[in-house]
């Protein structure tokens, strides 16, 4: 019987690409769900983070419960339920609270292990370049598609309250 540690990760071909998954959280709140999920996930694999399932599971139910919310709202738009900017801002910003607390929750899951492998001498690369990239292509990236459920989809809180991405 050997001793191992929960959060231990395993070691893995892609540990240089790893960051602090602070990055992928600040993405998700100034770049956009279109960057923030798949870099949660990569960082997940690229760490060797035994929670990856999970957190990629997680991923990918942040990704579908914003699609049934987003297509509820503009339901709710086109059936005349909700009638006025206001109303309409207000069911956005629920759409923003699912999107942050679920970044918030893979963030958490996947800091256990971080934490572990940072302090065994794993190395972490900084984030700056991509988080810039992301921030300067969100407008692109939402632009892909004119269809109002993609952009609640992909966009970050700013986007969706209105303010660019």
């Amino acid at each position: 019987m050997t001793y191992a540690i929960a959060d231990e990760p395993i070691e893995t071909s892609r540990r240089h690409l790893v960051v602090n998954p602070s990055a992928p959280l600040l993405a998700e709140m100034l770049c956009g769900t279109w960057l923030s999920l798949p870099w949660f996930a990569w960082n997940a694999i690229a760490m060797g983070s035994p929670t990856r399932r999970k957190e990629i599971a997680l991923c990918a139910l942040s990704l579908v419960v914003t699609a049934v919310l987003a297509a509820a709202v503009l339901a709710l738009r086109e059936g005349g339920v909700i009638e006025s900017r206001t109303m309409l801002r207000c069911a956005l910003l629920g759409i923003i609270t699912w999107k942050l607390a679920m970044a918030q929750a893979i963030y958490t899951l996947q800091s256990r292990t971080f934490h572990v492998y940072e302090y065994y001498g794993g190395p972490v690369r900084p984030a700056s370049y991509v988080l810039s990239t992301g921030w300067l292509l969100r407008d692109v990236v939402i632009g892909l598609s004119d269809d109002p459920l993609w952009g609640i989809i992909v966009s970050g809180v700013s986007g969706l309250l209105g303010g660019g991405a």
